[in-house]
C-alpha cells in the first residue's frame, strides 16, 4: 500500500514538472514553419535545432556544431520569437575554447525588433553558434531559439 501511493506521488510530480516545463510560448512547428518559408524558392530544407532555455539571474549560454558540406551553399535561419528577453547569436569558424576564432555572423535582441534573422555564410565549413541569454531580475520565465538550415537547390 506504501508502493502504491508512493508511485502516485511520483507520477504527480513528473506531471506537474512537465506541465510547467511546457508552458511557454514556445510553439516550435509555428516558429519552424515561419523558417520553412523564407527558405522558398531557392533553398530546401536540411535540418533544425531547438534550444530552451528557463531563464536565471546569471548570463546563461550554450553553443552548437553545425556541420557544412564544402560543395553546397548554405542559408542559416533563426526565430527568437519565443524568447522573452535580451538575447545575442554569435556565429564562429572554431570552438569557444580554441584560439584565434573569427566572428563571421552576430545580432543582439537589443539592437532591433525583428525575430527572424538569416545568415548565408560565404565559406562553407563547420561553424559554432553561440547562444548569449543575460542575466534577468523574474526568474523561471522559459522560451527558445528555433534554429533551421537549408541548402541551395541547384
Amino acid at each position: 500500500m506504501k508502493r502504491l501511493g508512493l508511485y502516485f506521488t511520483l507520477i504527480a510530480i513528473l506531471a506537474l514538472s512537465s506541465a510547467a516545463i511546457e508552458k511557454s510560448d514556445c510553439d516550435t512547428r509555428a516558429l519552424k514553419n515561419e523558417l520553412i518559408k523564407e527558405l522558398r524558392p531557392d533553398f530546401k530544407y536540411d535540418s533544425s535545432n531547438i534550444n530552451r532555455f528557463i531563464l536565471e539571474n546569471k548570463k546563461q549560454g550554450t553553443e552548437i556544431q553545425v556541420p557544412i558540406f564544402s560543395s553546397e551553399k548554405y542559408r542559416l535561419l533563426f526565430n527568437t520569437a519565443a524568447l522573452p528577453s535580451d538575447f545575442e547569436i554569435l556565429i564562429y569558424d572554431k570552438k569557444h575554447d580554441e584560439r584565434n576564432r573569427k566572428l563571421l555572423f552576430s545580432v543582439k535582441g537589443s539592437e532591433t525588433d525583428q525575430h527572424v534573422f538569416i545568415f548565408e555564410p560565404e565559406n562553407a565549413k563547420t561553424m559554432y553558434i553561440d547562444y548569449i541569454l543575460p542575466g534577468v531580475e523574474e526568474e523561471g520565465i522559459s522560451g527558445c531559439i528555433v534554429f533551421l538550415m537549408g541548402y541551395k537547390i541547384s
